[in-house]
Order: structure tokens, then sequence, then C-alpha cells
């Protein structure tokens, strides 16, 4: 902690130096917690999700496909999903991974920012782009970059893109089991979203593949998760059972794209998906961890 401020949400708060004094709301009894509406999700590896309320589903896509993940009034975020063959200790699996993360917001002046993220093994940098302002890049050690309400600002390889809704991470990952050979000096994109409000009150409810399960209910969603097999396999699962709809009806035409079917940004009202037309096992939320990154081998 030391030379570092926790801001408990407020965008331009007082500096809090120590957990200790941390506003009770902000202090978990686990990592991240109880498995409320402020816990952060996470998408990671090939790809497996960790969906609000604390269901679990895996996520193939399409490679070289940008798909959005949450989509909420004043901010969507969409990833890059390209090709990629992961080798464990005794298999070979054929999927997919994140490669670049992209986000379009709206200051609390009004402001449009658009964001991009990609990974790389090399001096990973992200791009800010304002309109009728020159391009702004943010790297590790550079100072954080402030346009009203957002903040983008990267430690090491992290990229940390917030407003005073929501806080973004996006990370360079190395691939799993790095030694092998044939993972050698690839790197992928792993994300996590901690809404630093309660969206589960939010008259304009979230959407996207992760956002929708802000759906101001009580249960996690589990959907389909690819099966765990020795020698050479294919992902395919889509997260059936936990997303309404196709995973097709998730890809936008652009990386900057904001409209698809289940689009919430610059809407003044919307409301939350109907859980109980998903198929997918529901269960009270999960008072168990949530969000953590996906980094033990399988």
């Amino acid at each position: 902690m030391a030379g570092r401020c926790l801001y408990a949400g407020a965008m331009e708060g007082e500096c809090i130096k120590s957990c200790a004094d941390l506003p009770a709301e902000y202090v978990f009894a686990k990592k991240w917690g109880a498995c409320s509406s402020f816990c952060p999700v996470s998408v990671s590896k090939d790809p497996h999700l960790h969906l609000p309320h604390g269901g679990r589903a895996d996520f193939r896509g399409q490679e070289d496909t940008v798909f959005n993940l949450l989509s909420a009034k004043d901010v969507s975020f969409n990833v890059l999903f390209e090709k990629g063959d992961f080798a464990w200790a005794t298999r070979l699996v054929h999927g997919t991974k994140m490669a670049a993360g992209y986000w379009v917001m709206k200051t609390s002046a009004g402001k449009s920012l658009t964001i991009e993220y990609a990974a790389e093994k090399f001096d990973p940098t992200a791009i800010v782009h304002e309109p009728e302002h020159q391009d702004v890049k943010v790297r590790a050690g550079m100072p954080a970059l402030v346009v009203d309400d957002v903040v983008v600002s990267m430690v090491g390889k992290t990229l940390t893109v917030r407003n005073s809704k929501w806080l973004f991470t996006a990370t360079t990952s190395p691939y799993p089991f790095g030694k092998l050979e044939v993972n050698k000096n690839k790197v992928l994109l792993d994300v996590a979203v901690q809404p630093l409000y309660d969206p589960d009150t939010d008259v304009v409810a979230p959407h996207g593949i992760l956002g929708q399960a802000y759906d101001q209910d009580k249960l996690a969603v589990d959907g389909k998760i690819d099966e765990v097999k020795a020698g050479e396999t294919t992902t395919a699962a889509q997260a059936e059972g936990a997303i309404e709809g196709s995973w097709e009806d998730y890809i936008v035409s652009n990386k900057f794209a904001t409209d698809f079917k289940y689009s919430r940004f610059g809407l003044a009202k919307a409301a939350p998906r109907d859980v109980s037309k998903l198929s997918g096992t529901k269960k009270e939320a999960s008072a168990g961890v949530v969000g953590v990154a996906d980094l033990a081998p399988q």
C-alpha cells in the first residue's frame, strides 16, 4: 500500500492509505467478499466466465470477432477474440483467447472517449482517443490520464479504466504452462469488471455477456462448460443457458461499436433480463470467491 491510495468509489475523494480506514461497505469477508453485486467478475484464459452473483460458464465466441462483455448507460466494453491453441501437460486444447479490449465511455461532463488496449509481450500500451484532441498513449510508469470522472492508468501490464460506476482491469498474461516450447512468448488478455455501485438497482439494467447477470435477483446462473479431457480437444461451449439469446447476438460490427441486440448504451431506461427464461442451472448467489483470474492449470 505504500505510496498508493484507495478511493472507495469516489473519483476525487480522500486518499485512503490503509485498508483499516476503508468504509465498512468496502471491506469484504473473503478475497472478493460474499457474491454481492459489488464483487468483481472476470473473463480469462480460453475464455472462462466468472459471472455476477456467482455463475460460471465457458465462452468460445469466434476467432477474429469482437464481442460485447458489458453494455451500460455510459460505458460499453468490447473484446476481440482470436484463435488460441493451449498446450497443457497432458492435453492440447484448440480454443480461443481474448487479444484486445475496447471501451466507449461518456464522461460526467458529456465528453466521448474511446480506449483500446492489446495484449503485447513487450511494452503493452493503451491508446485513448477523444474527438478534436491528440491521441494519448498510456504506459506503465506514466501518470494516470484523467478526463472528468474517467481515469486510465497502467501498472506493469495491467490497464485500469474506471469511471464513477465501473472499474475495469485488462492484463496482458502469459499462456498457462509458459515453459512448454509451444506456449513460449504467447500472451493473451485477462479482464475483470467491478461495479463501484449497485448495478442491480440501476434503471438502465446492464447487459452484454457479463453485464446481463446484474438482473436484480439473488440467483447465480451457470451456463455450459467445456468438458476437460486428456488428449486433443476443441472448445465448443458458448455460455448456453447463462445468456439471453444466442452467442451471435453479442457480436458487434467493429471495436468501438455500441450497437447489438441488447445494447444499453445511451439509454434512459432498460429492464433486466428475465432469468426465468434461461435454461442454465440456477442457485442462490454464491458466498464463495468470484472474479478471481482463472490461473490454475487444468
